[in-house]
């Protein structure tokens, strides 16, 4: 595969943005028939005209070139704006060339969308994450970029635990305010090309804190079920999209607690 990483390291204060931008990616079917991309991490890229999302639809099919930008940990405070708005400043110009280019581009965003403190010390306590302000924000932020986006949740994002008293309520109001028929997702991005992603989805009724990151066994059989339909014989790719990277992906500096499931 030719490909090009965009690598932005720490921005300002407590918004630590590394992008990564996958162009022009071009799979033989000659080479490794599945490409499994475990993407983690921290990144950060607001304010153009309506939104973009979109559920699980393919863009154009023209080629099998594609571009997908990866947001890490945002954890948007509304006082900070700037930093945020400058963050996507960067990503659009990229963005709207491979629009251009062949018309295949998408935004994931990998969870932990708001600052998990108050926002609004003077007047509140309230952690700001997992808010539904939080995710408005936030769903407006990523609707800004211009592209279709994904979301998946990462341990952060159902800790609205002074407006919600259960992570089902918490969740729903995840899902609906991002516009995701399911915590899960699948897109296809070129031919034969797919982005899957799957969310945490506990946090008040985690077995051991409420910071793992836990994929719950629907999405689980879900997910085998979406691998075994698109075999590598096939010359399908595969790339995964979680908030912590799964047991078994080999990675050995993460805190245990980040990793369930």
């Amino acid at each position: 595969p030719q490909r090009s990483v965009i690598n932005s390291t720490e921005a300002t204060n407590e918004i630590h943005c590394r992008h990564l931008a996958t162009r022009t990616m071009k799979l033989s079917a000659r080479q490794s028939a599945l490409s499994a991309l475990l993407l983690s991490g921290t990144a950060c890229s607001f304010h153009v005209s309506s939104p973009v999302r979109s559920a699980a639809r393919p863009l154009f099919m023209s080629a099998d070139e594609f571009l997908v930008g990866c947001l890490g940990d945002l954890h948007m405070d509304p006082r900070k704006m700037e930093d945020y708005e400058t963050g996507r400043d960067q990503w659009v110009p990229i963005l709207e060339e491979a629009k251009q280019l062949h018309g295949n581009v998408a935004l994931v965003s990998l969870g932990d969308l708001g600052e998990s403190k108050s926002v609004r010390p003077e007047e509140t306590t309230e952690l700001f994450a997992g808010t539904t302000e939080c995710h408005e924000l936030a769903a407006e932020y990523l609707g800004s970029f211009g592209v279709p986006y994904e979301v998946v949740g990462g341990n952060h994002d159902l800790e609205g635990i002074d407006e919600f008293s259960t992570d089902e309520a918490n969740l729903e109001m995840f899902l609906r305010v991002h516009g995701k028929p399911s915590p899960n997702f699948i897109r296809q991005i070129a031919d034969k090309t797919i982005l899957v992603g799957l969310t945490s989805t506990v946090f008040r009724s985690a077995k051991y804190t409420s910071h793992e990151v836990t994929i719950d066994d629907e999405q689980m059989a879900w997910f085998e079920e979406t691998i075994k339909s698109h075999p590598a014989d096939e010359g399908w790719k595969v790339f995964v999209f979680t908030h912590a990277p799964p047991n078994g992906s080999g990675l050995r500096v993460l805190q245990e607690n980040h990793v369930v499931n």
